[in-house]
């Protein structure tokens, strides 16, 4: 073999060792961040009537956070903080469980019926 082969693969060794190292160390960073993200998330829903009206719904909030898109989350926790029906929501709140079908006053009426049936 000549010295450009040589250097050749050398280098080819050298992007393969890199990636085998650095790629396992992107995903671990970017699980790491999405968990910190979704904690996030549901400290602000916790934060809100959005986290005991899904309580009252029957659903689990640790399915809701991993099985919605974040940013319908988002759109779910602005609704909810910009709601004006608050007091009918802490009448409805005020027992355990709440069906889908009396939640008529809230901003993510829409959204949480879905949720609620899955």
């Amino acid at each position: 073999m000549n010295t450009i082969t040589l250097i050749a693969l050398a280098v080819l060794a050298l992007v393969v060792v890199s990636f085998s190292v650095l790629l396992p160390l992107a995903i671990v960073f970017n699980v790491r961040a999405g968990e910190k993200y979704r904690k996030g998330l549901a400290e602000k829903v916790n934060q809100l009537r959005l986290g005991k009206m899904l309580k009252a719904l029957g659903v689990d909030i640790d399915v809701y956070l991993n099985s919605e898109r974040s940013l319908e989350i988002q759109q779910q926790i602005d609704r909810c903080a910009a709601c004006s029906n608050t007091a009918e929501c802490d009448d409805k709140l005020a027992g355990d469980t709440l069906s889908p079908d009396s939640i008529d006053f809230c901003n993510n009426e829409e959204s949480l019926r879905e949720i609620a049936k899955k």
